[in-house]
């Protein structure tokens, strides 16, 4: 893609002149004012129409930041077609000049509710938001639900509760910086090439991780222990150590300890992997998830201090998300083919489940007759 200057490039113009003598270039004004507008009110007709015909919608918001600085809230929306495949459309994504406070956000929210005309008689506008304060209060005054909490957020958050332990912390800024040493020595990238070539180890680089990104910190453990032996042949080679006195390489307790991160975290990456399906709707996956991490946190005997600091802090995070919300999750985990006998619930509540289930059934027959 383009900008509209192109037009008035000396180069371009000669181009165009010699393929087609007798075409008059249009200005760049011409496609500004008339080609995007009306290429956009034709694109918005279409994506109105498309929500229209759909019985019920489901919004997805978040605010984010330009390298510019300048703050912006987009809206997407998603329906299933009658084709029963799943639709999604960015709607707007909108500057917002005041501060991201949760009543500004509504603002927003409700302004683009009437724009596209989202409002649907007979059915709520769920919105799926992170877990940011100002996104709950900002859901609530626009008058949307129900509220579902990103669950790879959420993921995210309590895995970062457990990134924080003390010893892990610690062990994360080591592996950081042997990283960003061999990201910066050019010598000793070239070093450790040749070691991983002796050792018969894949020529990978190492990594450096994202510290708001949870699973880099996870990859970065992941790649230090594949090349382990090669680092540490790099680190004690002399021309390399005069250059690398500050850099300590793993003792056999940090290296145990970083293999029982990336074996206790690994469930975590994979539900983070499954959430990342665009094709298709992942309510009921949330508390089949959250109930399997639950339990891959549970506390064992022979769990090393490190492993059970991590557990313990994983699950006080995760244990107490997504109360408000735990009947409407059922509801969709149940209608789900995969998890419908709801095995991680009591018989009494799955009982409870299926009879609001088989109602909202024959009140929306009820509604369509």
């Amino acid at each position: 893609m383009r900008p509209f200057s192109v037009v008035d490039n000396e180069g371009f113009r000669l181009l165009l002149n010699t393929l087609e003598p007798r075409y008059s270039i249009p200005s760049r004004p011409h496609f500004s004012r008339a080609v995007l507008p009306a290429l956009y009110s034709e694109t918005k007709a279409k994506v109105m129409q498309t929500l229209k015909e759909a019985d019920s919608l489901a919004l997805t918001t978040d605010g984010w930041t330009s390298r510019a600085t300048q703050g912006y809230i987009t809206i997407t929306a998603h329906v299933i077609t009658g084709e029963w495949k799943m639709a999604s459309f960015v709607l707007q994504t909108r500057p917002l000049l005041e501060s991201h406070t949760g009543l500004n956000v509504a603002e927003v929210l409700k302004l683009a509710v009437v724009e596209w005309e989202l409002e649907r008689a007979n059915h709520n506008i769920a919105v799926v938001t992170d877990n940011a304060r100002n996104m709950d209060v900002a859901v609530k005054e626009s008058g949307l639900a129900p509220h579902i909490k990103c669950f790879a957020h959420t993921l995210n958050l309590a895995s970062q509760a457990g990134l924080s332990v003390n010893r892990v912390s610690r062990l994360l800024g080591r592996v950081r910086r042997i990283a960003a040493f061999f990201h910066r020595s050019t010598m000793a990238t070239a070093v450790l090439e040749a070691k991983q070539n002796l050792l018969q180890l894949p020529q990978h680089k190492l990594v450096i991780d994202v510290i708001t990104r949870w699973n880099s910190s996870l990859e970065m453990l992941e790649r230090y222990l594949e090349q382990q032996a090669a680092v540490t042949a790099t680190l004690v080679s002399t021309e390399i150590r005069r250059n690398a006195r500050d850099i300590d390489t793993l003792d056999s307790s940090d290296v145990s300890d970083a293999e029982d991160i990336v074996k206790l975290l690994k469930p975590l990456k994979t539900a983070t992997s499954v959430l990342s399906d665009e094709n298709n709707p992942t309510v009921s996956l949330i508390l089949p998830l959250k109930h399997m991490i639950e339990q891959s946190m549970e506390p064992k005997e022979e769990d090393s201090a490190t492993v059970a600091n991590i557990k313990r802090a994983i699950l006080k995070d995760i244990s107490s998300r997504y109360t408000g919300e735990h009947d409407y999750l059922l509801e969709s985990t149940a209608l789900d083919p995969r998890f419908r006998a709801l095995p991680h619930v009591h018989h009494e509540q799955r009982e409870g489940v299926f009879q609001r289930i088989m109602k909202k059934a024959v009140q929306l027959q009820c509604k369509q007759s």
